[in-house]
């Protein structure tokens, strides 16, 4: 189970960070762009990934659990293809009779995965960084998140793949 950081007031400092992004000049963007372009493979990428991994296990899952056919499935996706992680998992949970994403998932995780969310499409469209102590947590969220939709989803991995 994830444990948010204590010290760390998740929505002041995405209001904090998107405040200074709207009102930073093209030369401050760029010099964040930068940076992001020349780092690439640290907390920014990996916590993108972590969300849209989520997402896209959720969508697979609900829509599998309403279409019967590849046809059902290439119907559906139209239907899919934009919705948001956070209605994905829950319409997910809720086929299976669970209310609570709290309760199933754990307070801490439930909430840092919502502010995951935030984060990733803080980070995609704006292209900025983010302090290294807010990363593990919310990864972390992510991925007890994932990992509980597999299971709940009966879905294994492939053998030769990480556990």
């Amino acid at each position: 189970m994830t444990h948010a950081v204590p010290d760390i007031d998740y929505v002041a400092e995405l209001l904090s960070i998107r405040e200074s992004y709207i009102c930073a000049t093209p030369r401050q963007r760029l010099s964040i762009i930068q940076q992001r372009l020349e780092d690439h493979h640290f907390g920014p990428n990996r916590l993108v990934t972590a969300v849209s991994a989520v997402e896209a296990l959720a969508r697979c899952l609900a829509m599998n659990h309403k279409a019967k056919s590849r046809e059902e499935l290439k119907r559906l996706y139209s239907k899919y293809k934009d919705r948001l992680p956070r209605p994905l998992v829950l319409e997910y949970l809720s086929a299976h009779g669970i209310q609570d994403p709290h309760i199933f998932f754990g307070e801490d995780t439930w909430r840092l995965f919502g502010y995951a969310v935030d984060y990733r499409n803080l980070l995609v469209h704006e292209c900025t960084n983010l302090g290294l102590d807010k990363f593990p947590s919310l990864i972390e969220a992510c991925d007890d998140v994932l990992i509980s939709l597999a299971k709940l989803g009966r879905v294994r991995r492939s053998k030769g793949e990480a556990q």
